[in-house]
């Protein structure tokens, strides 16, 4: 699908998570109306002609340059035991490694050539690896607010994977079973049908928000 159309997508599964969060009473649920729209245009990132995508090596190069700090400073703030501060770090470390590893693989000539799976438009930042990585992560993560940030990062994350699953060239979803796309409709990226599409899921994604609690 078009950026505009995860964009779409990813703000109604914020709003919807923040729903959900209020209607439970608890606040910090609004973290997800940033984390899910910015994770739900990440997967594009393997994509040069998308605008993230434009903007990979300067992304790379911020992350690769927040990691380093994340390092340093928790060598330094290891032995006073902040538990802020170490979850802080954590969720830097751990969530940029893959990141930075699947850039910098991409920017070698050996990646390009060898490693196509992980350089090309919907593939591995298509499947479903980060997302479960993150998720299974926030066990690990005693604040709340940074589990909950994480969560709506997920959520974001999937709607986009979701999304291109609905087109004809479908995700690698099974990854590392298969490498084979699975395409759920024949929906055509930038067709009339997708914004018909893209607007009865917002609909949904919207309904569900207001109807569990």
């Amino acid at each position: 699908m078009t950026g505009k159309s995860h964009k779409a997508i990813g703000i109604a599964t914020g709003v919807a998570f923040m729903v959900y969060g209020l209607r439970q009473g608890n606040t910090a649920f609004l973290l997800g109306t940033v984390s899910a729209p910015l994770t739900a245009m990440l997967p594009d990132i393997d994509h040069g002609g998308s605008r993230i995508g434009k903007t990979r090596k300067m992304v790379a190069n911020i992350v690769v340059a927040i990691l380093l700090v994340a390092v340093i400073a928790f060598a330094w703030t290891y032995s006073w035991y902040i538990d802020s501060y170490r979850t802080l770090l954590f969720v830097l470390v751990v969530f940029a490694s893959p990141i930075i590893m699947i850039f910098g693989i991409s920017q070698t000539k050996f990646g390009r050539s060898t490693i196509g799976f992980i350089t090309k438009h919907r593939g591995i930042m298509h499947t479903l690896l980060l997302p479960i990585f993150m998720f299974l992560s926030v066990g690990l993560i005693n604040d709340i607010y940074f589990q909950i940030l994480i969560l709506g990062a997920c959520l974001g994350y999937f709607s986009h994977i979701i999304a291109d699953c609905l087109t004809t060239n479908g995700c690698p979803v099974l990854f590392p079973i298969s490498k084979r796309n699975i395409s759920l409709l024949k929906i055509k990226t930038g067709s009339f049908i997708e914004k018909i599409c893209v607007l009865v899921i917002i609909m949904m994604i919207l309904a569900l928000g207001f109807l569990i609690s």
